[in-house]
């Protein structure tokens, strides 16, 4: 791996968004304007070649056996060898560009004495799998904007942001140590801020932007605060070390992490009692998690590509990767990853229940992806990361099309996204319907789309690990498969509604489509002075461009063939396998759970780390019926929820009005999202801004009194000596030097 191109200028990849960023945002405004997503889509779309490149290189390496190799003097190090008891092998490379932090003697390397950051990347499976996500089909959706975004005011700006946050994105996955890491999760927060903020002018996407910002700062404080212990108890926050990962020498933290207790000063087992937490707080802000959860369904606000890009393709997922890649510091820790299993669990339940009584298109979507969330970090809580990181790459194909898409019936219903105001948009939309139709199978889990097999998968690892964690995941999957068809039944078929006047947002500052993003200023012109025919030309303009339509389309190919490619002969989880974060944890996970466990049946399976099967072959049956069995559960189940969504919105939708009266209080709850943000209005930000208001009155009349007292004493003192000598009378000034000296020589002398 060490020889291929792309390691060797592995920098080419996040450098090639930020300096088509870089064009975008100096040169948009005056020169580029309306063609400010060329460089974007040139610097992304290298990137998304280079990843994919690097992904089948990768395989080929696998496919013929990669020998251990190392490049002395060489900025590109590697190594791909045989490497642990159980026969598994590890494909794994490091570029580090330069030393970007160096602190201390370099004599004390190695020490919490001396502490040293390089500005590298690490590559193994997991990286290539995240890059070809991010790069891949953040592409397809800066695609879709082009055409979206047309005719807003700030294009430019909003493409030189999508430059940035690919560029950060890419530093979180590449990154070698958890410096870079942060340096990744810390711009993708910035990026997410601005870009919900896009429309600053407006009220909610203001407070939306901000309420973003500070909820991710909450998490982000415990993960640095992890980062900071990490460095104290093992001397280095690189995962493998500067020369990557080598078997058998363990250098960097994450192998540090997985030596026996026994081998551990008391330290660094308190640290590592505690260092899961702190880093899943950073988690579960970033990747929305119960109870920080707060700020994705509000994040909506921003235009709907960046719902697509941010909050359902790569940010959001952030924090499963970082858990996947951090495995040996969770996995040995069974409290914590108890903790994230039951917390992914419970926002998975809460959201899709709030789900099913929102009306908001992307509002929906939006709990829907918290939820589906849940699912992710369920998955890597019950030991099972290839699961989580399946889904990971599933949801993003169809979550992807289905923000879009509606971003599509927005951008054709004058901006409403209210389905009370529409229906039977099959005829005005007839390609997206059946995008949107193919997105909510996928969502939904119906074989044999991408959804299925990724969800079963997490089912299955969750009855394994516990009934209740596995009845509640089918009650969510019941749950995900209602709330997506009565959005499905409700916008696309029925009875054509569709909406005369514009959202009151349509042509204003707040707007996803700007005065003239159907047409010239002339065209804008004439439909301000005659509004009716501007809806008419509306209702006839075309609304499914082929710029929108291609990347809804292979977005829409990959969650119907991701899933089953991906699954068949456990094609990802033997790619994933390789990875020596997947080959620590499941040695840790080994040493920490099987002595425990009091038969074979229950000892960590394998097949979910990515690692060789070696387990007694009736065990491995018996693993194989059990699945079969819930994928036909789960069938069962989602068929079920499209049965009562089918039922109640669209058979007989006045129905569903009745069942909501009759069961008010419930309805009620689940409409204002169980007062979740009234609790937090009321219990955190208004006595905090209380506090704040106290503190103002002290450092304004307190503090600031003092230092007006402090400067007001000389004052007063130089305005008496004014007054008392400074008149203007030479006699005077005479008669005061006089008594001046009499005085000093009245003191030296006596």
């Amino acid at each position: 791996m060490q020889d291929l191109w792309i390691v060797q200028h592995s920098y080419l990849i996040p450098l090639l968004p930020l300096i088509a960023a870089a064009i975008a945002g100096f040169f948009g405004a005056r020169f580029l304007k309306g063609q400010s997503h060329w460089p974007i889509w040139l610097g992304v779309g290298a990137s998304a070649v280079m990843s994919i490149v690097l992904l089948f290189q990768t395989i080929g390496l696998m496919g013929h056996g990669a020998e251990a190799s190392a490049a002395h003097g060489s900025a590109a190090h590697a190594t791909a060898s045989a490497a642990d008891r159980h026969g598994a092998k590890t494909v794994s490379a490091v570029y580090n560009a330069f030393t970007w932090i160096a602190a201390g003697d370099p004599k004390n390397a190695g020490t919490n004495q001396y502490f040293e950051a390089a500005a590298g990347f690490f590559f193994d499976p997991l990286t290539v799998t995240m890059l070809c996500v991010v790069c891949g089909i953040g592409f397809f959706i800066t695609v879709f904007a082009a055409g979206y975004m047309k005719g807003e005011t700030g294009y430019w700006r909003f493409f030189a942001y999508l430059g940035l946050f690919i560029f950060s994105m890419t530093c979180l996955v590449m990154g070698e140590n958890l410096i870079m890491l942060y340096l990744g999760w810390e711009g993708v927060g910035l990026c997410s801020y601005l870009l919900i903020g896009y429309y600053y002018e407006k009220p909610a996407a203001r407070e939306a932007a901000k309420k973003a910002f500070l909820v991710n700062r909450i998490g982000d404080f415990g993960f640095g605060i992890g980062i900071m212990l990490s460095f104290a108890a093992f001397g280095t926050v690189s995962y493998f070390g500067a020369d990557g990962y080598t078997p058998g020498v363990a250098n960097g933290l994450l192998e540090l992490a997985a030596k026996p207790q026994a081998g551990m000063t008391d330290f660094q087992v308190q640290v590592l009692n505690w260092l899961p937490f702190l880093l899943m707080l950073g988690a579960f802000g970033k990747s929305a998690q119960f109870p920080l959860y707060v700020w994705l369904p509000d994040a909506m606000e921003g235009p709907t590509p960046v719902s697509a890009l941010i909050h359902a393709a790569t940010m959001v997922t952030a924090g499963v990767y970082m858990i996947a890649r951090c495995g040996t510091l969770f996995v040995g820790n069974e409290a914590a990853m108890m903790t994230v299993a039951f917390v992914g669990a419970f926002t998975a339940l809460f959201a899709g229940s709030i789900a099913l009584r929102q009306f908001d298109l992307k509002k929906v979507f939006a709990y829907s992806t918290v939820s589906q969330l849940g699912f992710m970090f369920v998955g890597v809580g019950v030991l099972a990361p290839v699961t989580g990181v399946f889904h990971l790459v599933t949801h993003a194909f169809f979550k992807a099309l289905l923000f879009l898409s509606s971003g599509v019936v927005m951008h054709a219903m004058l901006g409403h996204l209210d389905m009370r105001k529409m229906s039977g948009l099959k005829t005005v939309l007839p390609k997206t319907r059946w995008l949107m139709l193919i997105g909510c199978l996928a969502l939904a889990g119906v074989i044999p789309l991408a959804g299925f097999w990724s969800k079963d998968e997490i089912v299955a690892a969750a009855w394994h690990a516990s009934p209740v964690l596995g009845i509640v995941m089918l009650l969510t999957a019941f749950v995900t498969a209602y709330y997506t068809f009565r959005l499905y039944f409700r916008v696309f078929e029925g009875p054509r509604l569709v909406p005369d006047q514009p959202h009151p947002d349509h042509h204003g500052a707040g707007d996803d489509h700007g005065e003239d993003s159907h047409g010239s200023a002339a065209h804008a012109v004439a439909s301000a002075a005659n509004p009716h025919r501007h809806q008419a030309d509306h209702h006839h303009h075309n609304h499914e461009p082929a710029l929108m339509m291609v990347p809804l389309v292979v977005l829409a190919i990959g969650a119907v063939i991701a899933g089953l490619a991906l699954w068949q002969g456990h094609r990802l989880g033997h790619f994933l396998g390789q990875s020596p974060s997947f080959v620590g944890a499941f040695e840790l996970a080994q040493d920490t759970y099987n002595v425990k466990a009091a038969d074979q049946a229950h000892w960590v399976n394998p097949l979910v780390f990515g690692q060789p099967e070696y387990r007694q072959a009736a065990v491995v049956k018996a693993e194989a019926t059990g699945h079969y069995i819930f994928m036909a559960v789960s069938t069962i189940i989602a068929l079920a929820g499209i049965g009562l969504a089918y039922s109640l919105h669209l058979k007989d939708r006045p129905k569903a009005d009745r069942l909501a009266l009759s069961m008010s209080g419930v309805a009620n709850a689940m409409e204002h999202k169980y007062w979740v943000d009234e609790f937090y209005q009321a219990a955190v930000i208004e006595p905090l801004r209380r506090i704040g208001g106290i503190f103002f009155t002290l450092d304004k009349y307190f503090v600031d009194g003092l230092v007006w007292l402090a400067g007001f004493i000389p004052q007063l003192g130089g305005f008496v000596l004014k007054l008392t000598l400074q008149r203007g009378y030479v006699q005077g000034y005479a008669l005061s030097m006089v008594l001046g000296i009499a005085i000093i020589l009245l003191v030296v002398f006596l």
